[in-house]
């Protein structure tokens, strides 16, 4: 599939009812889209096409037969000679490279092969008409009817190239009318309403051009608009989906994302044999000071103190969430008791280094922070990962016993 980006579908709308002043044209930036995507389509049936208008074009030297004998050999010549090896070339040279075709040309090539092609149909007819002194010449024009039929309806020329097409193919026959004057004509009678239908085939075919490429292009743009739709859905659904597993306050991973993290991590064949560290971390007498300094410090504080822990947190695989009000949860794995100490420690200095005030504290003057920490096997699951929680829990609540503003492991016999 073509790699779209989403569109400015009331621009689109916009430009395409203007499309009949405006020749059939987009932005520059998706007139190339429009292009690009319908490229493949479009050679595959030029590639179809130019096979039938061989068979077709031959078919005609029935008439040629018939009608201008005295120039029956010139005719064979350009349209087996010229005509049949040109488009069978043409057509082998498209199949066989269109992947390279569609790759490193441009998509106007082909539309612009397919018109000259068209062209050559008609200036070998024109040949043949100039060539010939029957007397039924002015019927045989009516072979040019056939090209503007299958340029304009069966290749489908975009509408531009088919109204230089046509414009080409009346010339030949105006040509070929004006070569005859003066010489003897006894079907003269109807010179004019063979010239008239022309024109009016003309005519008729090129709004039929303009009208299939008018409601192919509908049929792009609502593409884009259903792509873009779909795109737009998928981006509120990611959003959506971050929202439900991020805390709003802190920006952090909230509990749900916690308990997924977890989850998937246990699941993990990579994690087998590795184990990880949890660490429950605790705002020390947070309570007063939401009653000292109010909530809005508050939620500043929660805020400060997130950062500070994201920014010191010693692995970039580890989760740090909001656990709940001023608690914050951490999963480090692969990491050895010792390891998991010295981080905790770490991350209980970080807070202490901001030096927020708290007057309320009977712990420090300033914000500090309680660490509970304990080990998750690799084997853990169900049973095994709550007793591991509520054993840094309990770890948690002999850090605030001891006095706070310290860190404890999980069935150590002391507090660091």
């Amino acid at each position: 599939m073509i790699h779209t980006r989403p569109v400015d579908m009331g621009v689109a709308w916009l430009a395409l009812r203007g499309q009949y002043a405006r020749g059939l044209r987009f932005t520059p930036e998706l007139e190339a889209r429009y292009m690009q995507a319908s490229a493949p389509e479009r050679l595959q049936h030029l590639l179809v096409s130019g096979l039938v208008a061989v068979v077709l074009c031959n078919l005609f030297l029935i008439s040629d037969w018939y009608m201008v004998p005295d120039v029956f050999r010139l005719s064979v010549i350009l349209r087996l000679g010229v005509l049949t090896p040109v488009v069978l070339v043409l057509v082998a040279v498209g199949f066989f490279t269109r992947r390279w075709w569609l790759a490193n040309l441009p998509p106007w090539t082909m539309e612009f092969i397919a018109m000259a092609g068209t062209m050559l149909t008609s200036t070998c007819l024109g040949i043949v008409m100039l060539s010939t002194q029957s007397p039924h010449v002015v019927s045989y024009r009516a072979g040019l009817i056939p090209v503007l039929v299958f340029g304009n309806l069966v290749q489908r020329l975009r509408f531009r190239y088919a109204l230089a097409s046509s414009l080409f193919t009346m010339l030949v026959y105006a040509c070929s009318v004006v070569s005859r004057q003066g010489q003897a004509n006894p079907y003269k009678i109807i010179e004019g309403p063979m010239g008239l239908l022309v024109v009016v085939v003309a005519l008729y075919t090129l709004i039929s051009a303009f009208n299939l490429e008018l409601d192919e292009r509908q049929r792009f743009l609502q593409t884009e608009r259903t792509q873009s739709l779909r795109q737009q859905q998928e981006q509120t659904n990611r959003e959506l989906e971050d929202m439900s597993n991020v805390d709003p306050l802190t920006g952090l991973a909230n509990r749900r994302r916690f308990d997924d993290f977890l989850d998937g991590l246990l699941r993990d064949p990579a994690f087998a044999g590795c184990g990880a560290a949890l660490l429950l971390i605790d705002v020390d007498h947070f309570k007063a000071f939401n009653d000292r300094y109010g909530h809005p410090s508050g939620d500043q504080c929660l805020r400060h103190i997130a950062q500070s822990l994201k920014e010191s947190l010693p692995q970039p695989d580890g989760l740090l969430s909001r656990w709940g009000g001023e608690e914050f949860a951490i999963v480090l794995p692969g990491v050895a008791p010792a390891q998991a100490m010295q981080a905790a420690n770490a991350l209980r200095q970080a807070v202490q280094a901001l030096a927020m005030r708290h007057e309320a504290s009977t712990t420090s003057d300033h914000v500090t922070i309680s660490v509970g920490v304990a080990m998750l096997g690799s084997n853990d699951h169900g049973d095994a990962l709550k007793q591991a929680l509520s054993q840094a829990d309990q770890a948690l609540y002999r850090s605030k016993q001891d006095g706070r503003n310290r860190c404890t492991l999980a069935g150590s016999s002391h507090a660091a």
